[in-house]
């Protein structure tokens, strides 16, 4: 594996899908933009399909992948569009459910949880239960941006780290942009807490965790799969270390730090520029997932 050579730059995914037999797929800022799906990303992944391509939506969503999938049929994407779809929340649920690793099999039921009020429910159905004070809490749940002011998160934090209560992050990601507006995810919270020296289990891209329960629901080695995101830090870094090709879409998340990347001007100059510096580089790197 060469992180090293400038990705390839390509107008859309049937330039080489004759390569592989299966995508793992990004969903936000690849297929969506949180309000509204992208016409050309359904034409896309109807393509594969038609193409004998199997797809498995691979998702930092902090929410559990039936949920996920109800938001994109509302959107037009159709569950027939897709073989499977895995999620970071349904990651927790699973660890939390059935604990294989001694991490998780140590935490008891009660958790605490951060982030938008309507995820507090994402491990209903389990044997755990929520407490609204740190004191009583064996183990944090942070699946976004609290809604309280950032002192009293901050404190909140600061109260766990001291009691050593550890956190579970339901979403690794930082940031996501929702329209056009960015908006803080659970990630940003956990860095937060790990700089007070708080201990944080991650359940998501770009870990190895993710993308293997991908892998063994497709059934295909990795040289057969090629991974598709607009994330340098979780989908590309993920996939590529993983053993994966990676597909990099430059109108998602990096559209601003990237200086917009054009429909149809795509300089080569302009991305190696971007990437210039970083750990991990995609294979290719088209502007848009398209046919």
């Amino acid at each position: 594996m060469n992180n090293v050579q400038a990705p390839i730059i390509i107008e859309g995914i049937a330039a080489v899908v004759q390569k592989y037999r299966s995508v793992v797929l990004d969903v936000w800022g690849v297929l969506h933009d949180g309000k509204v799906a992208f016409p050309h990303a359904i034409a896309a992944m109807t393509a594969l399909r038609n193409g004998q391509r199997d797809i498995c939506l691979l998702s930092n969503s902090p929410r559990r992948a039936y949920q996920v999938a109800q938001h994109l049929e509302s959107m037009g994407i159709e569950p027939s569009q897709y073989n499977y779809i895995v999620t970071s929340g349904e990651l927790v649920y699973k660890a939390l459910g059935n604990a294989a690793d001694n991490w998780h099999r140590a935490l008891a039921a009660r958790y605490f949880h951060i982030g938008p009020s309507e995820l507090s429910g994402l491990l209903r159905g389990l044997d755990r239960f929520e407490v609204f004070s740190p004191r009583d809490a064996d183990f944090i749940l942070t699946t976004g941006e609290s809604t309280q002011p950032p002192d009293e998160v901050a404190a909140l934090l600061k109260e766990c780290a001291l009691r050593k209560i550890p956190m579970v992050c339901a979403n690794p990601d930082l940031v996501v942009l929702v329209g056009d507006q960015l908006v803080a995810c659970a990630g940003a919270v956990a860095e937060q807490y790990e700089a007070l020296g708080g201990e944080v289990f991650y359940h998501g891209k770009p870990y190895s965790s993710a993308y293997q329960l991908a892998l063994d629901l497709l059934g295909y080695e990795r040289h057969e799969v090629l991974a598709v995101g607009d994330s340098l830090r979780t989908d590309v870094a993920g996939g590529r270390n993983e053993g994966m090709d990676v597909l990099f879409i430059a109108s998602g998340i990096h559209k601003d730090a990237a200086d917009h990347f054009k429909v149809d001007k795509f300089p080569s100059a302009l991305l190696q520029q971007f990437i210039a510096g970083k750990p991990v580089v995609p294979t290719f790197a088209a502007s848009l997932f398209r046919w």
